[in-house]
């Protein structure tokens, strides 16, 4: 490791402890247990939004149609209601909002796609954690917001807090929140709602009942005029105007608003409850058992990798993988009792050749985030070229950037040869099954993980020592946490000489084989890593 104080080694060990699952450490470890993710909570007696007969249900997804101008599709809209648990050790709902534009709108102006997740309490319905995923063009970010109800404080993951109204409101759990209301003519109804990192004051005004007419259907609707106000920026030029089905659901079958730009019109276009499945055991062939041997002539430079094309029919093999082309990983990183000091993101990004091998390109990314970004600026990257069939290495490299300190290394494997050769000119001697620390974690997901099996794989750590890990396959557990709860499997990660256990991690039972949550025992305190988003999954 490049840190030589404790703080540097606490936040350099963020990425090549927790990406790599500690597997650089040796005699330091203790015997003592490691933290286990959360459990299901009992059932508890207290009524929650659900119980009390609430118009919406839990795997409820709404989807819109959004227009603009001239353009009749610019855009869509989804809501759901993706699950009700125990979030962040709180009983809660799960919201889901993802927003893309489409058609000529996405080639012509702006290419957006943006998803939002809300986490409310499920008696009140007031939001307790935001993570918003936002993707404009090329530029992607992430960014998570807690909001202490109790303190009325909104802490941001870039160290920002601000101070709140009592029952303060995000935009979707204000709308489900109105659904919840009696919407009765002439009534008016007060919000507090966190909009970016201000507070703007709502007032919903319930107007006369009318006819509206969408691509859902024809609904009986009642009309709720909103007005907002801002200590910031003028919010009176935006005029806002829903209507709620005038029935037991109260689905928000038609937006209108008149913005600077021109009015935006969202119209319900679909209604269906989406039913969760059970979690059961995948079956599929094991993709990882073949590992044929790569000529080091196929190993091109860089420069040389060639993307593939994305119309091709996927090859049989990698239809039994549980990942496809990209799918993005979105983890939060604890330390002791510190919550989310860093990010860490895995990411299907491609696949190509290099020469004529075809292979994935495996990145995974990661930084500090809010104080720990301001003790420490870290942002790392490893990318992985790994053959399609066997999702062997074929050629690695690492960016490292630790504050103001930089370090760079590409690496070719010659299973041939049975070295791998860094670009300055040292050779590492290679052993079966070697690999770097990107593709074992998706060779741990494709692996055919049967209670009580056990796999040895050697891995190359960042610094490209070489460590032999035993993995057994422990037993099945539910777990909850911010995706839900989920039936998963937990491995058991040991050191070989002397045999230590080094981490867990939980993976879902289903045939995507999420890594839910991992946790990793580090000389300088227990890291925890809990998979907090995930997009285009296969």
């Amino acid at each position: 490791m490049f840190s030589r104080s404790v703080c540097r080694a606490i936040l350099g060990l963020l990425v090549i402890g927790s990406i790599s699952l500690g597997l650089s450490l040796n005699g330091q470890q203790q015997e003592s247990g490691l933290t286990q993710p959360p459990k299901p909570s009992p059932p508890k007696s207290k009524e929650t939004a659900s119980d009390s007969g609430a118009p919406f249900v839990t795997g409820e997804r709404l989807s819109f149609n959004v227009s603009w101008a001239n353009f009749v599709t610019a855009a869509r809209l989804q809501l759901e209601v993706a699950e009700q648990g125990a979030f962040f050790e709180q009983e809660g709902y799960q919201l889901k909002t993802r927003l893309e534009t489409i058609g000529y709108v996405r080639s012509l102006f702006v290419e957006l796609d943006n998803q939002y997740t809300s986490y409310v309490d499920a008696k009140t319905m007031l939001p307790y954690r935001l993570v918003n995923l936002t993707q404009q063009g090329l530029k992607r970010e992430e960014s998570t917001v807690v909001l202490d109800q109790q303190q009325r404080i909104a802490r941001y993951d870039d160290g920002k807090e601000i101070t709140l109204p009592p029952s303060t409101y995000d935009l979707p759990s204000l709308l489900y929140t109105l659904r919840l209301r009696e919407l009765k003519q002439g009534a008016t109804h007060k919000f507090s709602a966190l909009y970016e990192k201000e507070t703007v004051e709502v007032e919903a005004q319930i107007k006369q009942r009318e006819r509206v007419i969408t691509q859902a259907g024809t609904y009986n609707a009642v009309r709720v005029d909103f007005s907002a106000k801002s200590k910031k920026r003028n919010l009176s030029q935006f005029r806002v105007r829903a209507w709620f089905s005038d029935d037991a659901q109260r689905l928000p079958v038609l937006i209108t608003a008149q913005l600077p730009f021109g009015e935006v019109r969202v119209e319900l276009a679909n209604a269906m409850i989406v039913s969760q499945p059970k979690a059961g055991i995948a079956l599929s062939p094991n993709p990882v058992a073949k590992s044929p041997l790569i000529a080091s002539k196929d190993n091109l430079p860089a420069g040389a990798f060639e993307a593939a094309s994305k119309s091709r029919a996927p090859l049989e093999y990698e239809n039994h993988l549980p990942f496809a082309v990209g799918e993005r990983l979105n983890y939060d990183i604890s330390w002791l009792n510190l919550p989310s000091i860093g990010k860490v993101s895995f990411e299907v990004r491609q696949q190509g050749y290099l020469g004529t091998r075809r292979v994935f390109e495996l990145v995974a990314e990661a930084a500090t985030v809010g104080a720990a970004r301001a003790v420490f600026d870290l942002n790392d990257q490893f990318i992985c070229y790994a053959d399609v069939e066997s999702l062997m290495p074929v050629k690695t490299s690492l960016r490292l950037r630790e504050g103001e300190r930089t370090k760079q290394a590409m690496a070719d494997f010659d299973w041939h040869a049975k070295v791998a050769k860094l670009d300055d000119g040292t050779k590492v001697l290679l052993q079966p099954n070697t690999r770097d620390l990107v593709s074992l974690f998706y060779a741990l997901r494709a692996a055919d993980l049967k209670i009580g099996s056990s796999f040895t794989y050697y891995f190359l750590t960042a610094n490209h020592h070489t460590r032999r890990l035993l993995i057994r396959v422990a037993q099945q557990e539910t777990i909850t946490g911010p995706m839900g709860q989920r039936e998963t499997t937990r491995l058991d990660i040991f050191s070989q000489q002397p045999q230590q256990l080094l981490a867990q991690a939980w993976i879902s039972n289903d045939t995507r084989r999420l890594p839910i949550y991992v946790a990793v025992r580090l000389p300088v305190g227990e890291l925890r890593a809990q998979l907090t988003g995930v997009t285009n999954l296969k």
